[in-house]
């Protein structure tokens, strides 16, 4: 039975836009990639899913890779069996070919504009660009603001976390994974963007158990990273799942069919719950906990600043991407798609 998978290739973090399409997209690991090019509203998502759709029919698994700015759209599809991936290859993660023809394919959308239509909208359509672009400044401020707030919060929580115990419990945690050798992939379940704070379920499903890390104040947190290191130590081969504003930190862990993930949610089953706060050093928590629960309600509130100021941009970019859907002759589109769909899908017949 096939199960969907999905994913983030890149995030809005405290520094910016981030992108793992170098590594998830990488040439040099595709027997071939296809690279669309065009503006928003183009149908560069609605390309995809018919491609992916196609791949399903035929029994393929299809890894489904969501812009992490406008959550319903696609940035990008692989289909593993194939060796075969298509994506979105416009601003602000601008992709070219490296090795046009013998590993990559452009495909221009942009043939399909009625270009005159475009231009007599010239003006309305610089005005939103620009008004999408102030929008996601003031975000990346936001941002960069609310992951200083977290780094010094976690450097306050620190101070009442005992490593020594969290490690002999990460060692205790990791032994019990039957994990191979390999290496460690990075891929993002969640994302901060014009539709809110948005989290993926593909992880829980892919793994046969989740224990979830509980916890108040950060220390989840610190105990992540301590298992981090652990699963480094061990040379095991693992999925890692990072925090969206400060991707150096760790979501969620899936070695050995195990994930575990920071979770708010303290409902969990006991033995499914892993409590953080068995970690602490109540005395040294009792010196700092006003300065923690400080910390997070600033954290909070910056995070609501982006959340708005993304949120406006996404409206500005919905006006704009009405002109671009205006503009376009679809039954091109959908007639390329389906010539391109039947040549990735070929590469599967023997």
């Amino acid at each position: 039975m096939h199960m969907r998978k999905s994913y983030f290739a890149a995030a809005n973090t405290e520094n910016g836009f981030v992108s793992l399409f170098d590594k998830i997209f990488s040439p040099l690991y595709l027997a071939h990639l296809y690279i669309i090019k065009g503006g928003p509203g183009t149908g560069k998502s609605t390309f995809m899913h018919g491609i992916a759709a196609a791949a399903e029919q035929r029994g393929l698994d299809v890894e489904y890779y969501y812009c992490s700015a406008d959550t319903g759209s696609l940035d990008g599809i692989k289909i593993p069996l194939l060796g075969v991936a298509v994506i979105d290859g416009t601003a602000p993660h601008t992709v070219d070919p490296k090795y046009p023809g013998a590993c990559e394919t452009i495909i221009n959308l942009g043939e399909y504009f009625d270009t005159p239509r475009l231009k007599d909208n010239k003006e309305d359509i610089v005005a939103l660009t620009d008004r999408c672009s102030a929008f996601y400044a003031a975000a990346k401020r936001f941002l960069h603001a609310a992951g200083e707030v977290e780094r010094a919060r976690l450097e306050t929580a620190v101070k009442a976390f005992d490593s020594d115990k969290a490690k002999r419990a990460a060692v205790r945690a990791v032994s019990r994974a039957c994990f191979e050798k390999g290496v460690i992939c990075e891929k993002y379940i969640s994302a901060i963007g014009t539709h809110g704070k948005v989290h993926l379920d593909t992880a829980q499903r892919c793994a046969e158990r989740t224990v979830h890390i509980v916890g108040k104040y950060g220390f989840p947190q610190l105990f992540m990273e301590v298992l981090s290191q652990t699963v480094i130590e061990t040379g095991a081969a693992a999925e890692r799942f990072p925090t969206v504003l400060s991707p150096m930190r760790t979501e969620a862990l899936l070695v050995g069919g195990i994930l575990f993930i920071v979770s708010d949610d303290e409902e969990q089953r006991k033995e499914n719950t892993l409590n953080a706060m068995r970690f602490v050093k109540n005395e040294e928590l009792s010196l700092i906990r006003g300065k923690l629960r400080f910390a997070e309600k600033c954290e909070d509130s910056l995070l609501d600043g982006a959340l708005e100021a993304l949120s406006f941009m996404g409206r500005a970019h919905d006006e704009l991407e009405s002109y671009y859907i205006s503009a376009m002759d679809f039954a091109g589109e959908q007639s390329l798609m389906q010539k391109v769909s039947e040549e990735i899908l070929s590469r599967g017949e023997i």
